[in-house]
């Protein structure tokens, strides 16, 4: 597993536990301390990355919140990455970089399975997903647009030996208005 999976597989922990959260910006964070296996990173592997990821400003530490005065007392005499690293779980704030701090390593992290990458019906079947997406994105937004420009589109690409034609007309026409 590489560095960039292994920050990967924390960050999705992070986001999976703060969608379950009714404040989604408020992680209780549990480190795996009991399974061991290949592919598996360590409580002490989780707690570096979360060092990593505060000192980059996506992530904050805090101490998690005390039972009663006594509990509270307690936990008033650590620091936040002293009381982590002497225990099984810590309290996490999720900052604004978090989701595209996520999202890079969402998009740069490959998994085993790398052949989708150079399989060119699986980047034609991508290819084919992402144009439906923009449009209906581009639907949810202006629906009049959508039109103008799936019908200038449809002029382009009527008839490939008039397609330059076309735009050089369609480019002459917008010079006009």
């Amino acid at each position: 597993m590489t560095g960039r999976q292994k920050i990967f597989r924390v960050l999705k922990d992070i986001k999976r536990e703060s969608e379950i959260n009714p404040n989604p910006e408020w992680v209780e964070f549990r480190f795996n301390t009991s399974v061991v296996g290949a592919g598996i990173l360590t409580d002490d592997q989780e707690k570096r990355i979360l060092i990593k990821l505060e000192r980059e400003g996506v992530v904050e530490i805090h101490l998690p919140d005390g039972k009663d005065d006594e509990q509270d007392a307690m936990l008033s005499q650590y620091t936040p990455k002293e009381f982590m690293m002497g225990n099984n779980l810590i309290l996490i704030k999720l900052l604004t970089p978090f989701y595209r701090k996520y999202f890079w390593y969402k998009l740069t992290s490959f998994g085993e399975n790398n052949w989708n990458f150079i399989n060119p019906f699986w980047i034609l079947w991508q290819l084919i997903k992402g144009v439906f997406l923009l449009i209906e994105w581009l639907w949810g937004k202006s629906r009049v647009m959508t039109l103008v420009l799936g019908t200038l589109g449809g002029l382009l690409v009527y008839d490939w030996s008039s397609a330059w034609k076309n735009l050089r007309v369609i480019l002459t026409f917008l010079k006009i208005l």
